[in-house]
């Protein structure tokens, strides 16, 4: 009897005890294994995606012979393969030529929006100048490559992928703190005689040797993961400056313009006497009358992508050298800025011959990440059954009533109310990317809002309206929202018109027309950000100035009204 008292007086001073708090350690485990376990389905997408992306150009280059240049000592000038292009190509406007002089083996190319609204690359041999033919902008690389940024998510895609950012540096800390001693680990091999151990000693092992690695993507996700969406949707403040804004012919110039653009071969004879030994990135033709060359060379500074290097901006009518931004002139915090995109994506060695090394190492410690991944995964999945089982072991009912509830959930646990959130954005995804495939093809002319052809002087202007590339199928109009609206300008009129301008009400000055069409033939729009508050009863005014300074105006019903403006979704 006394025995008995004895028990249960010990027994209740236990429960009384009052319980001891979490451990540092002991937190970070939970941290580590909830970062790990919750968005691990997502996770994976975005770390295997990612460390394919590092190899896009060289998936590419594989699968499509466009992409391949023939081998030779000298390449042809990038002026001249900009022009031969576009020779071949001239119901359309080319932009975005990259010579790939970095690339050897790379043919150069520039895009271009074909007759059905479709975004296409057109290629030509640097070395002989032929023109290797045509292909989709969604190349499996690059399709691989905007799944990693964007997830193909409308909206929400690249914030999504940037909190992951955040997630795997909050995983590395607390892994770190949850193993002490961790470094003892480095070079034990995994025990193979149960599969949770072995899953947890490869874990720990692939890890402990991608702590640099992780480290890298880490800091460069969160940091993006501030720019967007701390900074882009919520407001938070941006410590680095504005990048140099490019410049533009001034009114004084544009009076005393005569003639027609000049080539790009006449800009980049301008460039070679200037810079003789500059080994030529890019061209980016003029998108209107005021916009100039932009020719992009370059430099000695490292960890500066290919399209953020040197840039000189040229006269398109007279080829003069009107400015020049060059990496020298950017501060510390832009230099830094610049720093994460080709630290995060592999490719900071390009243009020499340890770029395809780089990648390489950047590839194989990407796939390392992944299998942290799913091992994790597996971890947490075997911990819970082996603890599920010890329960069930003890009672009939319960072994009963799990087996009828996994019919109804058939991922068990460990994943919770997360689950739903996995499944819910890997659908997305499917679904986004089904929408992508479908807009590189048709790009977004026809879709939206569709304003029916409106005189213009002498030719008739006609345009749709659309929320954005993936948002093609929301209702474009909303209240603070940014519009892209695609203008379609016939030949005549874009010669004829120095300007042409849209505005959500008539401009009530010719100081203010609106916002400035430009782009490319074929590829023509202006983005407008409406109004907080719309009334329905709004009008999209267009205002064309022509070189003899006569002004051409129209107007349509910026809200759909089945007549001039018409719902098209």
């Amino acid at each position: 009897m006394q025995g008995l008292q004895h028990y249960f007086r010990a027994r209740t001073d236990t429960l009384r005890a009052p319980r001891k708090s979490l451990s540092v350690q002991y937190t970070a485990f939970l941290i580590h294994s909830f970062v790990g376990l919750k968005l691990s389905l997502l996770f994976t997408v975005v770390l295997l995606s990612g460390a394919l992306a590092v190899l896009a150009l060289e998936i590419d280059w594989l699968l499509y012979s466009e992409f391949r240049a023939s081998s030779g000592e000298v390449r042809l000038g990038a002026g001249e393969l900009l022009d031969r292009l576009q020779a071949a190509y001239p119901e359309f406007g080319l932009s975005f030529f990259e010579t790939m002089n970095q690339h050897p083996g790379f043919a150069s190319f520039a895009m271009f929006n074909d007759a059905a609204g479709g975004f296409r690359y057109a290629w030509i041999d640097p070395y002989t100048g032929e023109v290797n033919g045509d292909t989709p902008v969604l190349t499996p690389g690059r399709f691989i490559g905007f799944l990693h940024s964007t997830l193909y998510l409308p909206v929400i895609g690249r914030s999504v992928v940037n909190v992951f950012g955040v997630l795997t540096l909050v995983s590395l800390i607390a892994g770190l703190y949850a193993y002490p001693k961790f470094w003892r680990f480095f070079f034990r091999m995994p025990r193979t005689g149960n599969a949770r151990v072995f899953w947890s000693d490869l874990h720990k092992l692939i890890g402990l040797w991608s702590l640099w690695f992780v480290l890298i993507i880490g800091v460069t996700g969160t940091w993006w993961f501030y720019k967007n969406p701390l900074v882009s949707h919520l407001g938070a403040p941006y410590p680095v400056e504005s990048a140099n804004i490019k410049p533009l012919l001034s009114y004084d110039d544009m009076d005393n313009i005569s003639g027609t653009m000049l080539s790009a071969s006449s800009m980049i004879t301008t460039v070679r006497k200037a810079y003789p030994d500059a080994l030529i990135l890019g061209i980016n033709p003029p998108e209107h009358n005021a916009d100039p060359y932009t020719v992009t060379f370059a430099g000695d500074a490292w960890l500066v992508p290919d399209g953020r290097q040197n840039k000189l901006y040229l006269n398109p009518f007279t080829a003069e050298i009107i400015a020049s931004h060059t990496v020298d002139k950017y501060t510390a915090a832009q230099r830094a800025d610049m720093a994460m995109s080709p630290l995060h994506l592999g490719n900071w060695a390009s243009g020499n011959p340890a770029d395809l090394p780089v990648k390489l190492i950047w590839f194989v410690f990407g796939m390392g990440m992944t299998v942290l991944c799913i091992s994790g995964l597996i971890i947490n999945l075997k911990r819970t059954a082996r603890a599920a089982r010890i329960v069930y072991s003890r009672n009939k009912i319960i072994r009963r009533l799990h087996k009828s509830w996994r019919i109804i959930r058939p991922w068990g646990r460990p994943f919770g109310l997360f689950k739903y959130m996995n499944v819910l954005l890997i659908l997305g995804i499917g679904a986004g990317c089904g929408i992508a495939l479908t807009l590189s093809s048709q790009g977004t002319k026809g879709a939206g809002f569709l304003y029916q052809p409106q005189p213009v002087g002498n030719w008739e202007v006609s345009m749709n309206a659309v929320a954005g590339l993936l948002e093609k199928d929301l209702n474009p109009i909303r209240p603070d929202a940014t519009v892209n609206f695609n203008v379609e300008l016939p030949d005549g009129a874009a010669e004829a018109f120095k300007f042409a301008y849209l505005r959500v009400g008539e401009p009530r000055t010719l100081r203010a027309p609106g916002i400035l069409i430009h782009g490319p033939k074929g590829s023509r729009h202006a983005d407008i950000h409406l109004p907080r508050t719309l009334t329905g009863n709004e009008k999209i005014w267009l205002t064309a100035i022509g070189w003899n300074d006569q002004v051409y105006q129209t107007q349509w019903s910026l809200n759909a009204n089945g007549k001039e403006t018409i719902d098209g979704r």
